[in-house]
Parts: C-alpha cells; structure tokens; sequence
C-alpha cells in the first residue's frame, strides 16, 4: 500500500472515515471496458475493504471479468475529506446463503448502517445468494483539505514563458 501526498488524512484519520456509515462508491469495469460505478456498504480492517454482494449484481461480474476496482468514500460532513483506493477484488466466499464471515461481516455493516432495521433485514434475507469480496488496497490515498496542492501551483520562478525584460 503507498502513501498519500502531502495534505493528507492521516492513518487514523483514514481509519475512522472509512469505518464511519458512509456508503462507498465501487468502480469496476465492464466487459466492454467501460467503468461502471455503484454505491456499496464497505468493513475496512485496515488494509482490505470487505463487500458483501448480492451474487448475481452486475459489479460482481465484472470484477470477476477484470479484479481491478477503486473505491471512493467522501466525508459527508465536510466533502474536503475524502479517501480513494485502487486493489484488486476477490470473492472469498460464496455465492450462497449468508453464514461465517460472510454472515458477520453482512451484519456489522447492517448495524452500522442501518440499526436495528438492518440486522432484521440481515435475517429476513439470509437464504438469498451472496458474496463476499475482499478488495485488497493496493494504493490508498486521501485528501484533508480543500487546499490545492503544490503540484497544482505555478511555480514562482517561471513567468509563463513570456519574455519580461
């Protein structure tokens, strides 16, 4: 995983906004090549996001076409803090009825989510076919700041490439 540049959240800061009941965007692509994005429930441990699918969703076919995603979560209480990953998905388990880690996992996102309507959701729906996809971060990186980053500034020292004299 490699860092990110100056101006960044920092690994705690990531932690909590990426454990927070914020859904996710998932970018993966399809088998024409063309990205397709979805909002998804993500458990962070640090270094995997964990999905828990609906096995027959058009994202899980196409990461199983082509593993390589992005995620994007943006803090809704200020839109300046935001944190991107690039990895590669791997379904792990299923597809089948929820039980194990698919089970748990499916349940902590639930609860943090949705309380208690999601845990009864969880149960009501456990027979149905899922999947559990493990997107393992190749590159995180994240933004603390509306600030522009130097990278972005003119330099000071070049005057456009006009002639000043």
């Amino acid at each position: 995983m490699t860092a990110s540049p100056a101006g960044a959240l920092t690994p705690d800061q990531i932690d909590d906004l990426l454990r927070r009941p914020v859904p996710a965007r998932l970018a993966t692509l399809d088998p024409d090549g063309y990205p397709s994005i979805v909002p998804v429930w993500i458990e962070w441990d640090g270094s995997t996001a964990w999905i828990v699918a609906r096995a027959l969703a058009a994202y899980v076919a196409n990461l199983v076409h082509d593993p390589r995603v992005g995620i994007s979560i943006v803090d809704p209480d200020d839109p300046d803090r935001r944190v991107q990953i690039r990895g590669r998905a791997t379904i792990v388990a299923g597809p089948g009825p929820l039980g194990g880690r698919t089970l748990e996992i499916a349940r902590i996102m639930a609860e943090r989510h949705e309380g208690q309507a999601g845990l009864a959701y969880i149960e009501e729906t456990r027979d149905w076919p899922r999947v559990l996809v493990s997107i393992e971060a190749e590159q995180v990186r994240s933004w603390g700041s509306g600030d522009w980053h130097e990278r972005y500034l003119p330099d000071a020292s070049d005057s456009g490439g006009a002639d000043q004299s």
